[in-house]
């Protein structure tokens, strides 16, 4: 197995770089014109004009981001984010590199070419060793002719070439997974894209060492079949697997803040889509929410905004079961969904008091509660 990996590297670097293979897309790429950048349907329609091969697509979109953008130190060292949305970044014409991954899966996107932002923990030194706490940095993944390839617009936009573009002489498009994940540890460990990826504690170890690694039995899975499930999943469920993903695979308090973030974006879109649903089923949804949110809560604290949503969540289900007509002859049921009702509103009201009295939604949402409990026990009372 070392013997075979060893032979794979030598020849990684016998091929050398892929710029050579695509002089006259780079080319075009470079000579897209100033007035293109604000009307990214034209922009992308003039890159992709020559390309013979969805790769070629790619490569010029990817020669243009590194052309058109510059990386942008201050923001960087401020840990903010400048840029708001593709729009902005087209227009500064700098960015992190979460805008130079951002800025090339919308131009995939427009190109029609599947492309996914990748956050994940990266390696600028090869040999230095590497204190991961959460993602701090970002680099795409790009479906071509079938197959899922890696690249890093940001560091291929470096102006020379770093420690691991002259030790493999290669460049950060469509770089093998064997040598990206030396200096590239995505979040998720299946965009690695290797049937047997590496774990964390292989990337504090001297990137030269890890090769040889490569056959201590660590746990393999089809990627292949997993990357084609989790890209099956709505936008919002996607989002929190991988957060799970990334989680599991790296238990910080940073890694797990990140999960329940995005428990509760899957609380709420979950809650968006139920609005035309029949009683029952949105009763469904609203609990399906609920348990997201408490999921959520139990990882780390919630924002207020969050909270209201929860509190939100549990004052409407409590308005539908009150809604709820048991069958004739069941007063039973009739009584447990008065019953539900009345517990929702009392879980409301314990969570508004870690609200600020002062909020506005604390003293409406606090009225709200005592006017329905107000009617659940009344009903209560006369079952």
């Amino acid at each position: 197995m070392k013997l075979r990996l060893s032979l794979i590297l030598l020849l990684f670097c016998l091929v050398g770089p892929l710029g050579a293979q695509h002089a006259a897309i780079d080319r075009h790429a470079a000579k897209a014109p100033d007035s293109l950048v604000q009307d990214l349907p034209a922009l992308v329609a003039y890159l992709v004009a020559p390309a013979q091969t969805e790769t070629e697509k790619a490569r010029s979109l990817y020669v243009w981001v590194l052309r058109h953008l510059s990386y942008d130190q201050a923001a960087s060292k401020q840990g903010r984010r400048i840029n708001h949305s593709v729009e902005d970044i087209l227009r500064r014409r700098r960015g992190t590199c979460f805008d130079y991954a951002k800025l090339f899966e919308a131009l995939c996107r427009e190109a029609g070419l599947e492309c996914r932002s990748i956050s994940g923990y990266a390696r600028p030194r090869l040999e230095a060793p590497v204190r991961l706490r959460e993602p701090d940095h970002a680099w795409n993944a790009v479906r071509l002719d079938g197959a899922w390839h890696l690249l890093d617009a940001t560091w291929g936009d470096g102006g020379s070439q770093d420690e691991w573009t002259v030790r493999y002489g290669r460049e950060y498009f469509l770089a093998p997974p064997e040598l990206f994940v030396l200096n590239h540890l995505p979040a998720n460990p299946i965009w690695q894209l290797l049937d047997c990826p590496l774990d964390t504690s292989w990337f504090h170890l001297p990137a030269s060492a890890l090769p040889a690694r490569r056959d201590k039995g660590e746990p393999c899975l089809a990627f292949r079949d997993s990357l084609l499930a989790l890209l099956r999943l709505p936008e919002a469920e996607r989002a929190e697997r991988e957060a799970q993903a990334a989680y599991r695979f790296f238990p910080t308090a940073e890694n797990r803040r990140e999960w329940g973030q995005t428990l509760v974006e899957r609380a709420v879109a979950v809650d968006e889509g139920s609005a035309a649903l029949p009683l029952d089923s949105l009763i469904q949804a609203q609990a399906q929410a609920i348990a997201l949110c408490e999921q959520a809560a139990a990882l780390d604290e919630l924002f207020d905004w969050q909270l209201e949503f929860f509190i939100r969540l549990l004052i409407n289900q409590a308005v539908a079961f009150n809604q709820l007509e048991a069958p004739t002859g069941q007063p039973e049921l009739e009584r447990s969904y008065l019953e539900n009702s009345r517990d929702l509103l009392l879980r409301a009201q314990a969570l508004l008091e870690a609200l600020p009295a002062q909020r506005l939604f604390r003293q409406y949402a606090e009225a709200q509660c005592r006017h329905f409990l107000e009617a659940v026990e009344f009903n209560l009372e006369r079952e």
